[in-house]
């Protein structure tokens, strides 16, 4: 095979180049428009042409010069570039290389070189024809899933109606086949169901799958010490109020506020404003140390809160350094504040990272934003880890929920009615 390049003012042109020089049976590699001048900015457009023809062509000889000596060799073709709109298989299917006698004869190193690069070339393209192969033309066809929604039971899950059913409140396709598994003999053995009584049903194979923590449903009898962690922006100092008013507002006692977050403008100041407004005394800790002495002060309350600078968890310095602040011996119960609007794969990244310190529940905040609240099922049942609070609203003390698994199964399946503990 024999590949030469053409350059032309036009398509036409070209072409009829091409067909004089290789005749009707050449075919073309490929085209595209260049310019000559400095840096090929400034010349005047060019059509190139890349053609080759299955038999060998004879390039012209140069007439000998008048010194005697033998022109020089015809230029080396240039390497076809790869191209969409041409079959490779169809190019390169002949293994016989070109025969030797060439006008290339004058520089044996040469056509070797070229030669070699057609090998390799061939080689590629029947490798890559041998991967095509073996792949399934079904296959190439499926429409992309998130890797949320990805199972291991594969194209059944799409089709069983009760993921179809869940799917449409946010549970992703392995937590609604856990459902599905729990719900399927009474959905079998009953009649004449209807969408309230399949909703019920699912409800109470959801709460079946929530834990729930009730810090704060009773009066304490001894110190508990509580943490929000979690990334920016979850609202963490709000969070903190609605917990403080909402036990101060049904038991009464002594609360101490802690704020270790000295990163945010007037981050202090509002929780200082919160304090003031509830008569709560707050310090204010910036080394780990003072933290000791914070806690030491408020040794005989009911109740310590401790607020947090909001962490990036792609930021390994700065969770370190929240580690350093929390230490297990101090007694502290770390929750992890997720926002109820992240996407799933994020919240799975914000968990991995905390997970430097150790979470003893996890809360929700902004599920008044979500049209779905099954992210809250998918994230619980991958890391079983008890919810303690949910928070649908920025009012302190209102919008401030203590669930239990039938209420967060019941915002799953009732597109999240509005509800608190006001």
């Amino acid at each position: 095979m024999q590949v030469k390049v053409f350059e032309a003012k036009d398509m036409a042109s070209g072409l009829k180049m091409v067909k004089e020089a290789l005749g009707p049976d050449a075919l073309i590699l490929s085209t595209r428009t260049i310019r000559g001048g400095t840096f090929g900015m400034i010349g005047k457009p060019m059509m190139e042409i890349t053609a080759a023809i299955d038999n060998t062509w004879q390039e012209p000889v140069t007439q000998p010069v008048n010194n005697g000596r033998q022109g020089l060799p015809p230029k080396r073709p240039n390497r076809p570039e790869s191209r969409q709109d041409i079959s490779y298989e169809e190019i390169w299917a002949q293994d016989t290389p070109p025969p030797k006698t060439t006008s290339y004869q004058q520089q044996p190193q040469a056509n070797q070189d070229i030669q070699n690069e057609l090998a390799e070339l061939r080689n590629i393209v029947k490798g890559l024809s041998n991967r095509m192969t073996g792949i399934d033309p079904a296959a190439l066809r499926k429409p992309y899933v998130e890797p949320e929604f990805v199972t291991s039971a594969g194209s059944n899950a799409s089709v069983d109606p009760v993921v179809t059913f869940l799917s449409g409140y946010g549970v992703n396709q392995e937590t609604a086949q856990v459902v599905a598994r729990f719900t399927r003999d009474t959905i079998d053995k009953a009649t004449d169901l209807d969408r309230s009584d399949l909703t019920a049903i699912f409800k109470a194979a959801i709460a079946r799958l929530f834990t729930t923590e009730k810090l704060l449903d009773k009066r304490l009898t001894r110190q508990r010490r509580i943490s929000l962690i979690g990334p920016t922006g979850v609202g963490k100092t709000t969070t903190l109020a609605k917990i403080a008013a909402h036990y101060l507002s049904q038991f009464g006692g002594k609360i101490g506020l802690i704020t270790i977050d000295t990163y945010r403008i007037a981050a202090v100041e509002q929780i200082k404003v919160y304090g003031a407004i509830m008569r709560l005394p707050v310090e204010v800790v910036i080394k780990p140390q003072e933290l000791e002495q914070a806690l030491d002060k408020f040794r005989d309350f009911d109740l310590v809160l401790i607020d947090t600078a909001g962490r990036s968890p792609r930021n390994g310095v700065d969770l370190q350094e929240l580690a350093s602040f929390l230490r297990p011996d101090l007694g502290i119960e770390n929750n992890l504040l997720l926002s109820a609007t992240t996407r799933e794969r994020e919240l799975e990244e914000i968990i991995k990272r905390f997970s430097i310190l150790p979470i003893s529940n996890f809360i929700f905040s902004k599920i008044d934003e979500c049209d779905q609240l099954g992210i809250l099922l998918n994230i619980h049942y991958k890391h079983d880890t008890p919810i303690s609070f949910l928070t649908n609203g920025q009012r302190v003390p209102e919008d401030f929920i203590m669930p239990t698994p039938t209420v967060i199964a019941d915002l799953i399946m009732n597109d999240h009615r509005i509800q608190n503990n006001g």
